[in-house]
């Protein structure tokens, strides 16, 4: 299943003795599209402190009707504060040892040698803690905001086709499976649905995705009744789909 991340920002995040706050933001790591952290707003709770919490926190189906995680709101009220919400460099190695969560990177999977943070999780006890480590640095794995990468345009290699309107997250893996791309200047106002496999370059100065495709093709793909339909396939589909 997948979640459209605009629409599940603003969820409820539920610990394990009551709320914590709402989901605010997701960071990804550029290189592989996975959501590598969910940035929560304590709000009225804990006066507005926004914290990082991983994915490898969160056990069970997450949406709009929620994200519970098997944390405790002292564990949360302690644990590092995100300043504006923005990610230091040494933003994530404090959270990463904080919380012991084990390493997620260094394998060919996208979760260490898995391929879900759940996964990862259950063999936490018998790996080495990213805590033991000498920290990372999260603009070497290209760390991004979702709220901050909507808006980008697409290229494709003859021309634009549009620009970022939302992210489509795989539920198990914290993937991103799709982008969704606003067309309305280029095929009359039909979105498309675009796998980052078909990314070939990103020049975020510019806030451009280079497609590794040209329009005819993607003009041509197969076609979707809604976007409901796109969230109800399975993880992976088409590098494209017209809805």
């Amino acid at each position: 299943m997948l979640h459209l991340a605009h629409k599940v920002t603003g969820a409820s995040v539920q610990g394990v003795d009551g709320e914590i706050g709402t989901l605010e933001d997701f960071y990804f790591e550029e290189d592989r599209w996975t959501v590598r952290y969910l940035l929560v707003d304590t709000g009225k709770w804990f006066s507005g402190k926004r914290v990082l919490i991983s994915p490898m926190s969160v056990p069970d189906g997450w949406g709009r009707e929620g994200v519970r995680l098997t944390l405790t709101k002292d564990q949360v009220w302690n644990s590092p504060e995100i300043k504006d919400g923005e990610l230091s460099n040494e933003g994530e190695a404090q959270v990463l040892t904080y919380y012991g969560y084990p390493d997620y990177w260094g394998s060919a999977n996208i979760w260490g040698s898995f391929d879900s943070p759940t996964a990862l999780m259950a063999r936490a006890p018998a790996m080495t803690p990213a805590s033991q480590n000498d920290g990372i640095d999260p603009e070497r794995r290209h760390l991004r905001s979702i709220k901050k990468s909507t808006g980008y345009h697409l290229h494709a290699r003859d021309g634009e086709i549009g620009h970022v309107d939302d992210f489509l997250i795989g539920q198990e893996s914290w993937r991103i499976r799709y982008l969704l791309v606003d067309t309305s200047n280029w095929i009359g106002g039909r979105s498309v649905i675009v796998s980052p496999e078909a990314v070939e370059g990103i020049d975020k100065d510019k806030g451009l995705l280079h497609i590794s495709a040209d329009r005819r093709a993607i003009k041509q793909a197969p076609e979707l009744e809604s976007i409901q339909s796109a969230l109800e396939l399975t993880e992976i589909g088409p590098p494209f789909t017209i809805i």
